[in-house]
């Protein structure tokens, strides 16, 4: 069960060729820094701007991507519950997605990033999230947000 719950969640959270962020170091406290009128260009848009592009929903939603899968290693190398740890996973990843959606229209990827958060927070709170994620409703999900993406010029790999 754990190599099966382990390539369920790993194939809803594979990775995309987005490069990481890089931080600065520590924060400037003088009150004389100039600030920056130009956002990062690889910043998420906030849930409060005007609805998302299928792009900037596509980008954003490969970052949480990102993020569940570095939870799922973290979880994995915990050694602790791997079953509870995945559904809690599961449900986040869910969550998000569904959330995110929520900025955007009515596009594509919003529908099925919508579809994705409903089969990916029913899958989380099963007794068996593993084998519950493991379904066509899911899978179909996945490869309708893959496909839409791709047409959107963000490629995401769900």
């Amino acid at each position: 069960m754990p190599i099966l719950l382990t390539c369920a969640v790993l194939g809803l959270a594979a990775c995309g060729d987005e490069k990481p962020a890089t931080t600065a170091g520590p924060a400037a406290t003088s009150a004389s820094a100039a600030p920056s009128s130009a956002a990062p260009s690889s910043a998420a848009p906030s849930p409060s701007a005007a609805a998302m592009s299928d792009k900037e929903l596509c980008t954003a939603a490969e970052k949480i991507n990102k993020d569940m899968r570095a939870k799922l290693m973290t979880a994995v190398q915990s050694g602790g519950d791997l079953t509870k740890q995945t559904g809690a996973i599961l449900t986040e990843l869910g969550d998000r997605v569904t959330e995110l959606a929520g900025t955007a229209g009515d596009g594509k990827a919003a529908t099925a990033l919508k579809e994705f958060g409903a089969e990916a927070g029913k899958a989380g709170s099963a007794a068996d999230p593993g084998t519950a994620a493991d379904n066509p409703a899911m899978e179909k999900a996945s490869k309708d947000i893959n496909a839409a993406c791709k047409t959107a010029g963000a490629p995401t790999t769900f």
